[in-house]
């Protein structure tokens, strides 16, 4: 082989090398970071067509540096595993929900105290208040919490017609956590502890009186209309503290700009998600209000503020449960609520100022 031959082949390398040393870094800046978003609810649940869309739109305003693929139906895992899921890295990006794993979260669970919240709408504005003011990032040091959402406070379904607080008296009701039974101790009912797929066969067998849930999950999900007679709209247990979180590894893989953008859309789908629960519970009171025979009441104002007096020592106890934090936590709760201008029903004393 000549020299000129020799040269030329060297002088290849080297042009060969540069523009590797070149191309790599814009090929680098260009590679598309590929997340999975994980759900645990099905695709007819009234809520994620708008997770769906929210893991479209976080994909739209990315600019085609992040992809994000949605897994519904508990493909991913199940219900309880979702915030582990994403705390491993199993998952990117998931919907969570406290109630499910509530040994993690017990400051979160004060969203659930009875008379917390009237609706879903109302629910977020909490959360989302009490997420500025800080009071999740302990219980949530393992993540980033993208966003709370908030289910629909619960109503009571029944065999037995419920117009007054006496009514409740000796009435074997369903309502499964330990909040519920101190509201039927301060009641005078008595709470019955099953499994929610056995709600149904009790109801009608009439072993249980009545049931408590969301006016979406006891119609739609449970049918509990079909075996029982009246429907107290009292919204006395309140909805849900779930949230959009996401693991910490996958959140620092996205480019600054693109974490601006999508923080710019929290608010929006907090909102949104909100508007999704209470709009199915509007259709679901209205579909039961036509069924034939079915008879939907109202618990009195007289009634209502009779009521949260009653449960002064539930909201206490967790409370003192919580120490410092459960006074601070209730606190700034007050304060939300006269921000966003919604009443304050369960005043404790001591911490409740006008």
């Amino acid at each position: 082989m000549g020299k000129n031959s020799i040269k030329l082949i060297q002088l290849s390398i080297c042009m060969a090398f540069l523009s590797a040393m070149l191309v790599s870094p814009l090929q680098a800046a260009d590679k598309v970071i590929n997340l999975k978003f994980s759900s645990f609810l099905g695709p007819g649940h009234p809520a994620s067509n708008v997770l769906k869309e929210f893991t479209e739109e976080l994909s739209a305003v990315s600019d085609g540096k992040v992809a994000i693929k949605y897994y519904g139906s508990s493909s991913l895992g199940k219900a309880n595993e979702q915030y582990d899921m994403v705390m491993e890295g199993m998952a990117d990006i998931a919907l969570t929900c406290c109630g499910l794993q509530s040994s993690q979260f017990p400051l979160s669970l004060g969203v659930q105290l009875p008379f917390f919240s009237s609706s879903a709408k109302t629910g977020a504005k909490i959360l989302m208040g009490l997420k500025e003011r800080g009071f999740f990032d302990s219980e949530f040091q393992d993540v980033v919490y993208l966003f709370p959402t908030t289910t629909t406070p619960g109503q009571v379904f029944s065999n037995k017609k419920i117009t007054t607080i006496e009514d409740f008296k000796g009435l074997r009701i369903w309502g499964g956590d330990e909040v519920f039974r101190d509201i039927c101790e301060v009641v005078g009912a008595t709470p019955v502890v099953v499994s929610t797929p056995e709600v149904y066969l009790l109801l009608q067998r009439g072993t249980l009186d009545a049931a408590s849930n969301s006016w979406t999950s006891s119609v739609a999900g449970y049918k509990w209309h079909e075996v029982t007679k009246y429907a107290l709209n009292i919204s006395l247990m309140s909805g849900w503290h779930c949230n959009i979180s996401m693991n910490k590894k996958a959140w620092n893989k996205v480019p600054k700009d693109v974490q601006t953008k999508w923080i710019e859309l929290f608010p929006k789908y907090t909102a949104k998600t909100a508007a999704v629960f209470d709009g199915a519970d509007s259709v679901m009171r209205e579909k039961l209000s036509k069924v034939p025979g079915y008879e939907i009441t109202e618990i009195s104002e007289t009634d209502r503020k009779k009521l949260a007096e009653m449960l002064i020592p539930i909201w206490q106890k967790w409370v003192d449960k919580n120490g410092k934090q459960g006074e601070d936590f209730y606190k700034a709760y007050v304060e939300i609520m006269k921000e966003i201008g919604e009443p304050v029903l369960v005043k404790l004393p001591g911490l409740y100022q006008d």
